[in-house]
């Protein structure tokens, strides 16, 4: 024998079912804590990073050992962390558009360590002087190149709107593989 429920009843007893299982909400402060950019978490941590980051060195133009491609464009510094361990490395840009406050960029990794996740966090810091500017998700496509797409406050994208894929970039990178 079947018996007619209405969907809007069956509907309330699912919303109840799903409100009694589900976890208490975070309080406020845990909300405002999760929200933080990493770089103010671990403040420590970062000042020793960025220092590590300024002294990578970066070959460019006819100091390189390899010459470059003439499609690639300029070299970035980047620190890659990952787990317990770091990876000093650079990226080679490939495409870089800055339209309305919107960055597109793609990158390739010249040592790519060989566990690297689809998809990591890049933040940008500043060469002068070094801080975190802000970080994106950006995630791995056709042979392991990095895209991202990411708003940009109004003073960068004003200044950065006028560079190309070949011009020295006033920024490095952090990549965090984990983002624990």
């Amino acid at each position: 024998m079947k018996s007619q429920i209405p969907i809007e009843e069956l509907l309330r007893w699912r919303l109840s079912q799903a409100e009694a299982e589900a976890p208490p909400a975070p309080r406020a402060a845990r909300l405002l804590e999760m929200a933080r950019p990493w770089w103010e978490v671990l403040p420590r941590q970062f000042e020793e990073l960025i220092q590590r980051l300024s002294a990578i060195q970066v070959a460019y133009g006819h100091a390189m050992a390899e010459p470059c491609q003439s499609h690639s464009g300029h070299r970035v510094a980047v620190l890659i962390l990952r787990g317990a361990g770091e990876l000093e490395t650079s990226a080679r840009l490939l495409y870089f558009a800055v339209r309305d406050g919107q960055l597109r960029l793609r990158f390739n990794l010249e040592k790519p360590p060989s566990d690297m996740r689809p998809a990591v966090e890049v933040t940008f810091i500043s060469e002068h002087p070094p801080s975190a500017l802000f970080s994106a998700s950006a995630t791995v496509s056709i042979d392991d190149e990095y895209r991202l797409e990411a708003e940009l406050p109004a003073e960068l994208a004003h200044g950065w709107q006028q560079l190309k894929v070949t011009d020295r970039m006033p920024f490095r990178f952090i990549l965090r593989a984990d983002r624990n």
